[in-house]
């Protein structure tokens, strides 16, 4: 059940982890305000040789009317950075972020919809990513194609309930680490929710709709906020202890409360020739 679980949580976390920081979890914040059209900041460096390109376009699908200021980011991070190299457009249209050093960057865009002029605000500005984040510049690339697709933002849902609980550790690994608890749709494969906390302790995850699910939760060695590696202390909730997880049922306006999570450290084994005992002739 675990390499099952751990070979398409590895997947898809990754971009989960992207898509739901630009919904306002808190794992990515852009900086927009004060952003110089396709230029490093000191010490984000220009390349000193030649510089890479990337062009694309930016394509908006949503109610919102009116030209507003359009940002395209290359981010060397998921973790709340600023962009390396950002350039600004007067609404949706071809972009190119020019002198873009080596590096392996995410890019995303998104659309100034109130011109506040300050930086995005996930539940009223469209934000979108490039779908095959992410892109890797060496010298002298130019690489095309980079589009992205910018739509309203989704408003939560009205039906929802709440779900509640306490991840527990001991095993060997200190200091802990930021957790990620992920909750996934019996029959689904991607997860559906997931939350961020700092070390072992309570978690909330709200805004879940009338469902019925799976819980688990693994410790990020790294603090990257990728996708679970096998090293990584990792537990589904599983009162039954069977190894299996176990389902969680959310009914709108209801807390799901004691929905408790204790992460293991993987297995290690040990090779150990067997020894026989040879007798002399």
């Amino acid at each position: 059940m675990r390499s099952k679980s751990i070979f398409f949580y590895k997947v898809c976390l990754l971009f989960l982890s992207i898509g739901m920081a630009l919904m306002g979890v808190g794992v990515l914040i852009v900086q927009a305000k004060g952003w110089e059209q396709s230029v490093a900041s000191p010490g984000e460096g220009k390349s000193p040789n030649a510089p890479g390109t990337i062009t694309g376009t930016v394509t908006y699908t949503g109610t919102i009317t009116g030209t507003h200021m359009v940002w395209v980011g290359a981010f060397t991070s998921t973790q709340g950075v600023p962009p390396a190299f950002s350039v600004m457009r007067d609404g949706p249209g071809p972009y190119s972020l020019a002198d873009v050093a080596e590096g392996i960057y995410y890019i995303m865009a998104g659309m100034d919809a109130d011109d506040s002029g300050g930086p995005p605000d996930p539940s009223i500005d469209p934000i979108g990513l490039y779908p095959n984040n992410p892109v890797t510049v060496t010298d002298s690339t130019l690489i095309t194609g980079v589009d992205i697709a910018l739509y309203d933002p989704t408003p939560p849902p009205t039906d929802t309930g709440s779900i509640l609980g306490w991840i527990s550790y001991t095993g060997q690994i200190s200091p802990t680490h930021h957790i990620i608890v992920f909750v996934t749709r019996w029959g689904d494969q991607a997860p559906t929710y997931f939350s961020v906390i700092p070390g072992a302790g309570s978690y909330t995850i709200t805004n879940v709709a009338a469902y019925t699910y799976t819980v688990g939760a693994f410790m990020d060695l790294d603090d990257d906020m990728g996708p679970p590696q096998p090293d990584e202390p990792f537990g589904w909730y599983d009162p039954l202890g069977d190894g299996a997880p176990d389902l969680v049922v959310v009914d709108e306006g209801v807390q799901v409360m004691g929905i408790d999570i204790i992460l293991a450290d993987p297995l290690h084994y040990i090779y150990m020739p067997r020894v026989s005992r040879a007798d002399a002739p």
